[in-house]
């Protein structure tokens, strides 16, 4: 049963993964929460302006971010005005768009196939969405293109990372190389980029590198916005997969400055792990392991990324797994602490999936309530998905159902809380066949997310210097204060902003304030005479 399940997972991932869709029955609807709304803010409808067939782009596996003008962008992973060739004809390389509050949408760069009609050295298929740097640029990678001769997993060009503009103006940053290369780089990131304290972006590639003579078990790297690239660590550099293969998610920076992340593979049993990655080194936290006559009980094959809540604890789900059942397996939810110590919080259980859904692709967020939020890609009572609320002790709510027709289906993405406090949620199909993906607004009356300080740079200085305040839920902020003087700022993304030392500031603490509330900084800023 292992190899069927491992052949089964290989083969939807990557491009394969990209062009799939579930055709599932429709149920009638039940168990939903009646005191949540959902509203479908705008649908990727097939349109024939392009030879794909989807102008605007199709197929959303990536969450949405919101900048900081107050719009959303994100990527779809095909369709488009490019003309990439998958199995089922012209499909589109891939975009990145940009969304209003009011649902207006716009592609603001179409990927496509260089002039020789073979390769897209600018990159093809990005299904990681998109991280808004203190530039106010936004940066992203493919999981394909590039280097048409690097290949990775059958795919030729093995993806790149990128920058752009809110406008639309790309730049490459980096093209992957794969193992195969002189130098064995990484290859195929699937992934999301992380913003990290240092000022870099760090990343994971599903496949290359070449460790012990094991290729394409993937990589973990970082990247500066002006494009310097390293190689940070490759998976099999332990023994076989004892570290870990194949990391599908980001990862997370945690509170004491470690990275933390999954791999979808590799482990004790190739079922996957949540890893450690500090130092140089990456450390399994736990490896999720099969065990005779119960298959996989903490669950198998992560695609998620992790989540660290306000407990210090971490978080996160898997696509496969559990022991509800002695059959279906549909996946778990699981807390684990920075030392290793896991704990299974929740069998997503597929005898009565209709209730609490299966298969949970996307992370979880911790939303202002404090409470944890996600979904599921399949289950509920159209079998096309679920929205769920999980407390930290373990209490799990299914708030809503897809229909599969009128509001989307199989959400694979992180649920996003926006400024005002609702979750914008993005679906990547439905079975109506003109409709490839969804953007969701949820409302269940969640506060708006108050602002959080880690750090100031620098932490001293005259009137009239900048200062850049780094911390989280920064878009629609609305007051900075030194030591209680109003200062002039500029927000440069939700993890970003820019204050002048006003005239009059003393030494003290830095205070951000937005609709949610305030946020007061941990160090003081001394002023300089």
């Amino acid at each position: 049963m292992t190899a069927k399940i491992q052949k089964l997972k290989i083969a939807t991932l990557l491009i394969i993964l990209i062009v799939a869709t579930f055709i599932c029955p429709t149920r009638a609807q039940s168990g939903d929460n009646p005191t949540a709304s959902l509203k479908v803010i705008y649908r990727f409808l097939q349109d024939n302006l392009v030879q794909s067939g989807y102008s605007h782009g199709e197929y959303l596996y990536d969450e949405l971010v919101q900048g900081a003008d107050g719009n959303f962008y994100g990527t779809t992973a095909i369709g488009g005005s490019g003309l990439c060739l998958g199995p089922f004809g012209v499909q589109g390389c891939g975009t990145v768009f940009k969304l209003t509050p009011a649902g207006v949408q716009t592609v603001i760069y179409n990927f496509n196939l260089d002039s020789n009609g073979s390769t897209a050295s600018n990159g093809a298929y990005p299904t990681g969405g998109l991280v808004q740097g203190p530039d106010g640029n936004f940066y992203g990678t493919t999981s394909g293109g590039g280097d048409a001769t690097a290949t990775c997993n059958g795919n030729i060009g093995c993806g790149v990372v990128f920058r752009i503009t809110p406008t639309g103006v790309y730049t490459l940053l980096h093209t992957f190389a794969g193992a195969l290369a002189k130098i064995p780089d990484g290859g195929s990131p699937v992934g999301r980029l992380l913003l990290a304290s240092d000022g870099k972006l760090y990343g994971t590639t599903f496949s290359g590198g070449n460790a012990n003579g094991l290729e394409n078990q993937g990589t973990i790297f970082s990247i500066t916005t002006s494009g310097g690239y390293t190689l940070l660590y490759t998976f099999g550099t332990v023994t076989a997969t004892a570290d870990g293969a194949h990391p599908y998610a980001g990862l997370i920076q945690g509170k004491d400055g470690a990275f933390y992340g999954t791999t979808q593979f590799g482990g004790n049993s190739n079922s996957g792990t949540v890893f450690k990655y500090s130092g140089g080194v990456a450390t399994v936290l736990h490896s999720f392991d099969v065990q005779p006559g119960q298959f996989y009980p903490d669950g198998a094959y992560p695609y998620a990324a992790l989540v660290q809540a306000s407990d210090g604890n971490f978080y996160g789900v898997t696509t496969f797994g559990g022991t509800l059942t002695t059959f279906f397996q549909s996946g778990t939810l699981f807390r684990i602490t920075k030392s290793g110590t896991f704990t299974k919080m929740w069998d997503f259980n597929a005898t009565n999936s209709s209730v609490n859904g299966i298969d949970p692709y996307g992370a979880l967020v911790q939303a202002s309530d404090g409470n944890l939020y996600g979904t599921t890609a399949q289950g509920g009572a159209a079998n096309a998905g679920t929205i769920f609320q999980m407390t930290l002790t373990g209490a799990l709510t299914q708030f809503f159902s897809f229909d599969s027709v009128t509001d989307g289906a199989y959400p694979k993405a992180v649920p996003l809380q926006v400024s005002n406090g609702t979750l914008y949620i993005t679906t990547s199909t439905t079975t109506n066949g003109t409709d490839q993906g969804d953007i969701i607004q949820f409302a269940n009356g969640l506060a708006a997310p108050a602002p959080v300080v880690t750090r100031l740079s620098p932490t001293s200085g005259k009137v009239g210097i900048k200062v850049t305040v780094t911390g989280k839920n920064f878009v629609g902020t609305k007051a900075v204060k030194f030591d209680g003087t109003s200062a002039t700022f500029k927000v440069r993304s939700a993890t970003s902003i820019v204050a002048t030392v006003p005239t009059g500031a003393t030494t003290g603490k830095i205070t951000v304030t937005n609709t949610g509330g305030s946020a007061v900084s941990t160090t003081s800023f001394t002023v300089l005479p």
